[in-house]
C-alpha cells in the first residue's frame, strides 16, 4: 500500500473556527488508512494570511520525508464520508491533481500531489519566486495561489480533476470536498459561537502583535530586499517550529494509521 499523509494547516485562531471541518479530515484519513496532521501549533504567526506559504514547504517536507501522496486539504474544507480514496484519480502520466475554482483558476485548497522529482522541482521553484511579481491575469491578491496558479499552468503532469474534489461553488453538488472559501460558498458555514469568538480573539491579539511587528521592522527601515529576506526568515522559522511539533513531517513511518491533532 502507498504511504499517504493528508494535512491541514490552521492556526491564528483558524483550529477553533473550523474545528468540525478539521474532524471531517481526519476521519477520512482513518477511514482510507492514511496518516495525517492538522498543523495547530505553534498557535499564532505574525505571518498573518501569508502563512498559506507555510502548505509550500510542508508538501516538500512530506516529500522528502519519503511519502509516496502527499494530500493538502484547506482549513475551510469539509471532507465527506462518501469521498472515495486518492488512488482513484491517479493517472501515469499525471503527478499533480487540483480543480478549477469558481474563478475558473486553480484553487490550491485542495491539492493531491504524487512524490516525483517533477513536482519536488516545481513546488521549489514556487517557493524560490514567493516574493516576486507575477502576472495579474494569476494574481489572487496574497498567499501562495497565485504563484501555483501561474507556475503549474503549463506544467504537463498538472490534472484538473473532477469538481467535486474541491466544491467552492455550487451548493448542490454531491461533492466530496465542500470548500467554504471566499466566494459562493463562503456565508454557508457557521461556527459554534464559543469557537467564533475565540477565533476573534486570536484575531485581535495578532493584529498587536503585527503592529508591533511593523514598528519593529520601520526602525530597522527595511528596504525591499530586507522584506524579502524578512518573510523568508519568518516562514522557514516557521516550518521548523512546526517541524518539531510533528515529526510525521521529517520521517515517513511504514506502518498505517497513525493520526496527530493537537
Amino acid at each position: 500500500m502507498k504511504n499517504i499523509i493528508v494535512f491541514s494547516i490552521a492556526l491564528n485562531g483558524y483550529q477553533w473556527r473550523y474545528k468540525s471541518l478539521l474532524d471531517s479530515h481526519k476521519n477520512y484519513a482513518r477511514r482510507r488508512g492514511y496518516h495525517y496532521i492538522a498543523v495547530t501549533q505553534p498557535a499564532m504567526s505574525v505571518l498573518g494570511e501569508e502563512v498559506a506559504w507555510l502548505k509550500v514547504k510542508l508538501i516538500m517536507e512530506a516529500m522528502k520525508a519519503g511519502y509516496d501522496w502527499v494530500v493538502f486539504l484547506d482549513a475551510d474544507t469539509r471532507v465527506a464520508e462518501h469521498t472515495p480514496p486518492v488512488h482513484q484519480i491517479a493517472d501515469s502520466n499525471k503527478h499533480l491533481y487540483a480543480c478549477k475554482g469558481y474563478s475558473g483558476r486553480l484553487n490550491s485548497g485542495v491539492l493531491i500531489i504524487e512524490n516525483t522529482k517533477c513536482t519536488y522541482q516545481l513546488f521549489s521553484k514556487i517557493i524560490s519566486n514567493a516574493t516576486r511579481s507575477i502576472p495579474e491575469e494569476d494574481n489572487v491578491g496574497w498567499g501562495e495561489n497565485g504563484h501555483i496558479i501561474h507556475y503549474a499552468k503549463h506544467c504537463d503532469f498538472l490534472a484538473f480533476i473532477d469538481k467535486r474534489w474541491n466544491n467552492n461553488h455550487s451548493p448542490t453538488l454531491n461533492d466530496y470536498v465542500r470548500h467554504y472559501s471566499q466566494g459562493p460558498l463562503h456565508q454557508d458555514f457557521k461556527p459554534p459561537l464559543i469557537h467564533h469568538c475565540l477565533e476573534r480573539s486570536y484575531h485581535y491579539v495578532l493584529a498587536a502583535l503585527k503592529r508591533i511587528n511593523r514598528f519593529t521592522q520601520a526602525q530597522k527601515r527595511s528596504d525591499e530586499a530586507q522584506s524579502r529576506l524578512q518573510f523568508h526568515h519568518q516562514l522557514n522559522t516557521l516550518t521548523q517550529k512546526v517541524l518539531h511539533h510533528y515529526p510525521l513531517f521529517k520521517q515517513a513511518p511504514q506502518t498505517k494509521h497513525q493520526y496527530t491533532r493537537s
